[in-house]
């Protein structure tokens, strides 16, 4: 079984309600992330999977989706992001091992100071 240095999980859930990320963006930042690991030859040791709903698309714009990028700390990180951010995600967190806080979830982030 390989090894990862990273994982890449595009929601790309598609509902008949049209607002879950499958209806707005999930289909094209999926495509983006391959084509962008491909590029950056990462393809052997980022694997790339969907995911469920995670019930985030109402954060999300119509060309966006949630995406949970696991780099080199392990640490889970949620996004959302449209196509136009995958390079930077790839380029900063999984090459570089730093989030991009400008895209990141903020509903989704554990406050490990505040837990009792």
């Amino acid at each position: 079984m390989p090894t990862f240095k990273g994982h890449i999980m595009v929601c790309d859930v598609v509902r008949d309600d049209g607002a879950h990320c499958g209806n707005k963006g999930g289909a094209e930042v999926k495509a983006k992330v391959m084509q962008t690991i491909s590029k950056h030859k990462l393809r052997s040791s980022v694997y790339v999977s969907s995911t469920g709903c995670t019930s985030q698309h109402r954060l999300c714009d119509m060309n966006q989706c949630t995406m949970i990028v696991y780099g080199s700390d392990g640490e889970g990180t949620w996004y959302v992001a449209n196509p136009d951010d995958v390079e930077t995600i790839v380029q900063e967190h999984i090459i570089g091992g730093r989030k991009v806080d400008a895209l990141v979830n903020d509903g989704m982030k554990i406050d490990l100071e505040n837990q009792g």
